[in-house]
């Protein structure tokens, strides 16, 4: 099996150092900085989450960074004395034709001056892709009719109701629009999905890490959703990074599980980049760790149950995907596919 290896502390301070030195959105540290970043995310690997968090920018900007040093005509430079600064025009011109880009370089019509909404309608200005000459004729659409709603008794066998169901639709070319409201189909069969999945996180429990509980990694679930908020980033804290003091985004202290978090993290100002080290250390699935690492069932079922108590949705769900594509343990993706399978079982996306 193969193993994760965290970058030191050290490592990672070493290439935050250089990044934060270059960032002086000037054209050339824009992409001297893309570059910087470009080269840390490959060489650090699952780490790299680490370093984000303590950069002086979002990791969209990071991403646009990157896009910036990639276009050979903005990272050439012969022509950084004639581009505005602004990473954001910037990026807006790398998605320019790079002979467009080269001819109104120099011809004058960028200059250091030119503003991001001019950026903006040079891109929406690009010609669109031609459709396809042949044009592919349109099936005749087949008129239908609704039947009406029906109530069943809860089926033995929900297979095998499906193949029925389908085999009926598909005799008569039609289609069902399933409903989630209360007393459907959908709710008894995710209220069934629950039960089973807290059944399951109960006979699993055992397996976490003794140094960490069941409570403890929900306390931290919510913790990590609720610092990803961009409405929950106002709280600030000021901590010292490698001699310095720096401002960080951090949990405030009036909220509700302050108290165990800071008493489980051994900190008093629980950064998000604390919660994150604490997260990859004690392999703790969630947005700040390596879910291809996640070797236990549970953790599985524990994603199935803030889906169906519709704490985290999206998040929950998402960490489902990863994990059942993206896992080293054949076991693990297995059985992320037939939880998402059941999940999606009534829902008129599947």
């Amino acid at each position: 099996m193969n193993t994760i290896v965290i970058s030191s502390q050290k490592e990672l301070a070493e290439w935050r150092t250089r990044i934060e030195s270059a960032w002086q959105k000037s054209v050339q540290s824009v992409i001297e900085v893309g570059n910087l970043v470009k080269q840390a995310k490959e060489q650090l690997g699952v780490s790299y989450t680490l370093l984000e968090t303590e950069l002086p920018f979002s990791s969209t900007v990071a991403a646009f960074l990157i896009k910036i040093a990639e276009n050979p005509v903005l990272s050439n430079p012969t022509y950084h004395a004639r581009l505005p600064n602004g990473y954001n025009t910037l990026y807006y011109l790398a998605s320019v034709d790079e002979k467009q880009l080269v001819e109104q370089i120099e011809n004058g019509e960028i200059t250091p001056n030119f503003t991001l909404a001019s950026a903006k309608s040079l891109r929406e200005a690009l010609p669109k892709k031609p459709s396809s000459s042949t044009a592919v004729p349109k099936k005749p659409k087949t008129l239908t009719y609704e039947v009406g709603s029906i109530s069943i008794a809860a089926p033995d066998n929900v297979d095998q109701f499906q193949k029925d169901l389908t085999k009926l639709l598909t005799k008569y070319n039609g289609t069902i629009t399933h409903t989630n409201k209360d007393s459907s189909l959908s709710d008894w069969h995710n209220q069934k999905l629950l039960s089973q999945a807290l059944e399951k996180i109960a006979e699993y429990e055992s397996e976490l890490n003794t140094s960490i509980c069941l409570e403890n990694m929900r306390i931290l679930e919510d913790a990590c959703f609720y610092i990803s908020k961009e409405k929950n980033r106002k709280y600030k804290v000021e901590v010292v990074k490698d001699g310095e003091l720096v401002e960080r985004v951090a949990i405030p202290t009036d909220y509700k599980d302050y108290k165990v978090l800071s008493k489980l993290l051994g900190v008093e100002n629980i950064t998000r980049g604390e919660i994150e080290k604490y997260c990859v250390t004690n392999k703790i699935p969630n947005q700040f760790t390596d879910l291809k690492s996640m070797d236990k069932e549970i953790y599985l079922w524990e994603q199935a149950r803030l889906i169906l108590e519709k704490k985290d949705i999206k998040g929950a769900m998402k960490r489902l995907k990863d994990m059942s594509s993206r896992s080293r343990f054949p076991a693990i993706r297995e059985l992320g596919k037939v939880i998402i399978e059941e999940l999606n079982r009534f829902s008129n996306k599947a």
